[in-house]
């Protein structure tokens, strides 16, 4: 597996794409965005995908980020999202 250096990877302030795997239930997309929103803050609607037989939804998030801290403690944060089983 090749390692990199974000910093050196991402320019920043850069868009990303920051996408959630969770488990499918009522209001977890306004969970998940209220998380997003605290460290990005904007108005965010998350495009949703449900899986096939409809258990689990896939959140994809347009985020403007500034620093690698910022990056990192959204991505800490919203495992804390109860259902949230994986970040991309």
């Amino acid at each position: 597996m090749t390692q990199y250096d974000r910093d050196k990877v991402w320019e920043f302030p850069c868009e990303i794409c920051f996408k959630v795997m969770a488990i499918h239930r009522e209001g977890i997309d306004m969970e998940v965005a209220e998380v997003v929103n605290r460290h990005a803050p904007s108005d965010y609607a998350p495009s949703s995908k449900l899986s096939r037989d409809g258990n689990y939804v896939s959140l994809s998030f347009t985020v403007t980020v500034e620093n690698r801290e910022q990056v990192d403690a959204m991505y800490k944060e919203v495992h804390t999202v109860e259902g949230v089983k994986m970040t991309l």
